[in-house]
């Protein structure tokens, strides 16, 4: 869940802009524009180029007039670069741009998103502090009461259910698998995958491997990519849902077909042995059964 927020750049981008009107249209002191301004700077903080995302974040709010939408969406990214950039944080900066927003552009499109950054704050408290999960709850709640359909509100949902998860209790956790199964099936296909991704924690707590390995099928299949970061590989992914079929649920056929993806996809990795042994080992044991039914 914590790369969710980083992967709604190009989401809020297309969102906020396409509200943003001619604000967004307004050229900056180098002939940019605040909209190409804050598209390149989303793009430098998905590369966690978070120095240039800042300076660039800066430029589009200079450069937009202030209190519109093109301002509050390149405040709330500036925001968001102070807040989850590593190294450098600065959260106290970070909330006091937040705090700008909710209090200089009350009817503008990020608002839902920048409560929800608030929201995250009291979550996501330095380690060693225990948050105030009424509070956090609290916060959470509010989002989806006050904006009910909209994607801040959704990803509001998947935080609150994933505290109920990190309960590790079987009660809250059947509670929870309830509602997110009601998610996945609405007609809503936005944070399916990490719905699914909660739901096979929620299984593994609940000691369903079978239910575990459907829902990281169902995660993996609604991966989203992001064409413009170089680090996205599938290795680790078919790796855990090979031995979750193969040591979990005992499905030899659907592990060796994650076994052999991998082989495919990442000649190099150094899990490539593992696999080659767990084909052999998986073969090997299949031949043994075969033998032994034969043999009565």
């Amino acid at each position: 869940m914590a790369d969710l927020i980083k992967r709604l750049g190009v989401a809020l981008l297309a969102g906020a802009l396409a509200a943003g009107g001619s604000a967004c249209g307004k050229k900056n002191a180098t002939g940019g524009d605040v909209a190409t301004l804050i598209s390149e700077a989303w793009t430098k903080y998905r590369l966690s180029e978070f120095q240039d995302a800042q300076l660039t974040f800066e430029a589009a709010r200079a450069s937009a007039q202030p209190g519109s939408d093109a301002w509050a969406m390149a405040t709330y990214g500036l925001a968001t670069t102070w807040d989850l950039r590593r190294p450098g944080e600065d959260p106290k900066l970070a909330t006091k741009l937040y705090q700008e927003i909710l209090t200089n552009a009350p009817a503008s499109p990020m608002i839902p998103w920048t409560e929800l950054a608030l929201a995250r704050q009291k979550h996501l408290v330095p380690v060693g502090q225990e948050p105030d999960y009424a509070a956090v709850h609290k916060a959470y709640q509010h989002i989806m009461d006050a904006f009910p359909g909209h994607l801040a509100a959704k990803e509001a949902f998947l935080y609150q259910e994933s505290i109920e998860l990190a309960k590790l209790e079987e009660a809250s956790t059947r509670a929870a698998v309830k509602r997110l199964n009601q998610f996945v099936q609405s007609d809503s296909t936005e944070f399916t995958g990490p719905a699914w991704s909660l739901l096979a924690v929620a299984h593994t707590t609940l000691k369903n491997p079978a239910g575990r390995l459907h829902a990281e099928q169902k995660s993996f299949e609604l991966t989203e990519v992001d064409p413009a970061d170089p680090f996205v590989e599938f290795a680790w992914a078919y790796w855990n849902l090979a031995t979750i079929a193969e040591f979990e649920v005992g499905d030899f056929d659907l592990a060796r077909h994650y076994y052999n993806k991998l082989l495919e996809a990442y000649p190099n990795d150094i899990r490539v042995y593992g696999c080659k042994q767990a084909l052999a080992r998986m073969d090997a044991l299949e031949a043994q059964i075969r033998a032994e039914e034969e043999g009565r």
